[in-house]
């Protein structure tokens, strides 16, 4: 077998997946008074990232004063929406969790120097991501 036709072979049996290997964990989110109270721990689990790290992420795109609580849970300043707040962790997945490359989401995170760095474990790549503000 040539080299095409292997091309080929491997391109098919990616193509003829399901896609839904990836299905993160639905996030808890309920109201407080005027707080927002997000439940992502089975979430960060399954994508292998830091709660801080969510946190001043959606603390930065919903333009709110927020904190981690003692139990771990995302507590954002005023309310937002459901679809909002899932609208906004999935745009994190997609700038943290998705390799850019491949589209694996096999990925980990790690700091080299002071910047957050995207690791691949499918593909290899590894590429420097922006700081959180």
């Amino acid at each position: 077998m040539g080299y095409e036709e292997l091309m080929k072979k491997i391109t098919s049996v990616r193509k003829s997946g399901n896609g839904d290997r990836f299905e993160p964990p639905e996030v808890d989110i309920g109201q407080q008074g005027q707080k927002t109270v997000i439940n992502a721990e089975k979430l960060l689990k399954y994508i292998n990232r830091p709660t801080v790290h969510l946190s001043k992420f959606l603390m930065h795109e919903l333009t709110a004063p927020g904190q981690v609580d003692s139990n771990g849970r995302i507590v954002a300043g005023g309310k937002f929406s459901r679809k909002l707040v899932q609208d906004k962790i999935n745009l994190y997945i997609k700038t943290y969790v998705i390799c850019r490359q491949c589209g694996s989401p096999d990925t980990k995170m790690e700091k080299q120097d002071k910047n957050d760095v995207i690791k691949c474990l499918g593909c290899g790549a590894e590429y420097p991501v922006g700081r959180v503000k």
